[in-house]
């Protein structure tokens, strides 16, 4: 780095934008899905995953750290997203092993603390830095393996992305790059042969529902013109060429091709929170090849535009009202009594407040973070009980029928009845 000053006020500007978003931001229900897998003992997550999407390293630690609550489990992917912040500021100093390249210069710290920036500030890596989902701990295994080839460390290269697939799938599309030495990658595929043998066995369905659609419960969808603005700050500052731009592109065209092949993939965001890492040093090392003017102003565009989408996603989270969902599971954690949860509300009450909640139908226990429609026959408890779902759930319906169904809460998308 260009000065000690430079990295403290980096490290909080990365800090600042991420504990931010850590506060404002509710718990999301793909992260009370990591709560409920992760309450399982080992073979029990490896059990409730051939019914999901991903591998298991992220539900394992945070199983062994007995992390119990949504806040806990983000702040382990902070720490993830600390280590790969940490990384790159260490790379700028590290010995260098290849020729073509000086022993540590101005150059290299210049491109350094750019890239240490660039990720800073970078919006995916903002909001899944402190999301308790994988791809934060995969981010970081990603930046250790892209760290490892540009030193030509094939064999770290090769452990680091192995660790990366085994916290999420996008981690096995970085594998391609160790095809200069094929022993590396004969050692990353036979490592990852079991994580290849469960995602083999995992249902197309789990991941059916996948949408190109903006994400806005994860991030509230930015103006146009600021989007517009940095996609073509990010072209025009990578359009040179370097060893980081391969590391990009080549998991972005593993995308394409399982796109072209029919298979879901989670876009925007999700994927571009574990590229973050390459594509930060790519923009950065090709920005050393324009005038320093140019530079400036491409440097500035970048960082001013994540910036301004960050600050508009927090303030957006800061103000949302709790979700109808949640809200309904908290107010029937107060019942006495059995109480039955239907479709999406099943989740949401279980992991607030009433871990006893009965599934109906019972298939919703299985698999909790998507919704099983009632088989045919499929009947409730007999026994009087309270009943939680959507408004219009099909197995109000069934209730309806065959009981008497007295509703005692009520929001614009959940109910909460006394069943008779």
């Amino acid at each position: 780095m260009n000065s000690r000053a430079g990295v403290i006020v980096i490290a909080l500007v990365f800090l600042t934008l991420r504990i931010a978003l850590l506060i404002a931001r509710q718990p999301f229900f793909d992260e009370l899905f990591t709560m409920w897998i992760t309450a399982k003992p080992f073979d029990g997550i490896v059990r409730a995953l051939l019914h999901d999407s991903g591998p298991p390293l992220y539900y394992f630690v945070i199983h062994a750290l007995r992390i119990h609550t949504v806040f806990g489990a983000r702040i382990v992917s902070l720490v993830c997203a600390s280590v790969s912040f940490v990384l790159l500021v260490v790379a700028a100093d590290a010995p260098v092993r290849r020729r073509d390249e000086a022993a540590p210069t101005r150059g290299r710290r210049t491109r350094a603390s750019a890239a240490t920036f660039l990720l800073a500030v970078f919006p995916p890596a903002v909001l899944f830095a402190v999301d308790a989902r994988a791809y934060a701990m995969c981010a970081m295994f990603v930046t250790i393996g892209i760290l490892a080839l540009d030193r030509d460390r094939y064999d770290v290269a090769a452990i680091a992305f192995v660790f990366a697939a085994y916290s999420h799938y996008y981690g096995f599309f970085f594998f391609p790059l160790l095809l200069v030495r094929w022993r590396a990658l004969v050692l990353a595929l036979i490592a990852f042969a079991p994580g290849l043998w469960l995602a083999l066995h995992q249902p197309r369905d789990a991941t059916a529902w996948i949408s190109r659609e903006w994400p806005e419960a994860l991030f509230a969808r930015p103006p146009t013109a600021l989007i517009v603005i940095m996609v073509i700050a990010i072209i025009a500052a990578a359009i040179h060429w370097n060893r980081f731009t391969t590391m990009t592109v080549v998991p972005i065209a593993c995308v394409i091709v399982l796109m072209i092949a029919g298979r879901s993939v989670y876009l925007p965001m999700r994927f571009e929170s574990v590229i973050a890492p390459p594509l930060v040093l790519a923009i950065a090392t090709s920005l050393q090849s324009w005038k320093p003017a140019i530079r400036r102003a491409m440097a500035t565009a970048l960082i001013a535009t994540s910036v301004i989408i960050c600050v508009l996603a927090t303030f957006d989270h800061a103000q949302r009202p709790v979700d109808d969902y949640r809200a309904a599971a908290l107010w029937s954690a107060r019942l006495k009594g059995p109480l039955v949860a239907s479709g999406y509300c099943y989740l949401e009450t279980i992991v607030n407040g009433r871990p006893d909640a009965i599934a109906f139908p019972p298939e919703q226990a299985e698999h909790p973070g998507w919704r099983a429609e009632p088989r045919p026959g499929s009947m409730p408890p007999v026994l009087p009980f309270y009943w939680i779902g959507e408004r219009g759930a099909p197995e109000l319906s069934i209730l309806r029928r065959t009981r008497r169904v007295q509703p005692i809460y009520a929001n614009a998308r959940a109910l909460v009845a006394r069943v008779m």
